[in-house]
């Protein structure tokens, strides 16, 4: 097995995952969780921009707080590994050369 051929079977390998977490990334809200307090209530809101780039604050309840959290910090955790799979391929396709 050569060397050449290793590195593209990665850079597919690569691509699919991708193409996985990308997937992934459609169920998952976008945006980030912040809190207000008004008086001594605290109201949760995920905010972020639709389609048209326009910022849309929407209302959390409380008790799905931190389902929103966790699933928040999965996108950004998502995020993280597709771009890190990026640069592996922009490197195996540096190898190739």
């Amino acid at each position: 097995m050569s060397l050449r051929h290793v590195l593209e079977e990665q850079i597919e390998r690569n691509e699919r995952n991708i193409a996985v977490y990308e997937e992934r990334l459609k169920e998952l809200p976008k945006g980030m969780l912040y809190e207000r307090r008004r008086g001594d209530k605290v109201y949760y809101y995920l905010k972020y921009r639709d389609g048209e780039g326009k910022r849309v604050d929407e209302y959390v309840k409380g008790d799905q707080v931190e389902a929103v959290r966790r699933q928040v910090d999965k996108r950004k955790e998502y995020i993280k590994t597709i771009r890190g799979l990026q640069e592996d391929i922009k490197i195996a396709r540096k190898g190739l050369r």
